[in-house]
């Protein structure tokens, strides 16, 4: 898996803490709270992106950008995947696709057969 700490990246998965396992040196935001406490240029959201209203995650990651922090997004909320350059689809341990989160959201056969859902947006909208 390739993670370039400059890009914020989502990692859309069926198992977290398999994920989390593989970056043991990155800070990890696991509650609404630790958002206020970022202090690191890099860090993990485990799934608590979800937990902010539309409005509070818009000013958040606009917050993130001008502080240039950025992050790793891991859910299992393809709705997520939105808010990030590229997009890992992590499953059974294994990395299944990866790229930019549109190339990625491309592939609906492979994220259908994994049980993710296409983001409500993405169904509704052609990318070329």
């Amino acid at each position: 898996m390739n993670i370039n700490r400059n890009i914020n990246t989502t990692i859309l998965t069926d198992n977290n803490e398999s994920v989390l396992k593989l970056f043991p040196d990155v800070k990890v935001i696991n509650t609404s709270e630790d958002l206020r406490r970022i202090s690191e240029s890099f860090v993990i959201f485990n799934d608590v992106l979800r937990t902010l209203k539309q409005a509070e995650l818009e000013r958040f990651l606009e917050q993130l950008d001008g502080l240039d922090i950025h992050f790793i997004n891991i859910t299992s909320n393809t709705e997520e995947a939105l808010y990030a350059e590229s997009l890992i689809v992590y499953y059974k341990e294994k990395v299944i696709v990866e790229g930019s989160t549109i190339s990625v959201l491309k592939e609906e056969r492979i994220l259908k057969k994994l049980g993710f859902k296409l983001p409500f947006v993405y169904n509704n909208y052609e990318f070329v």
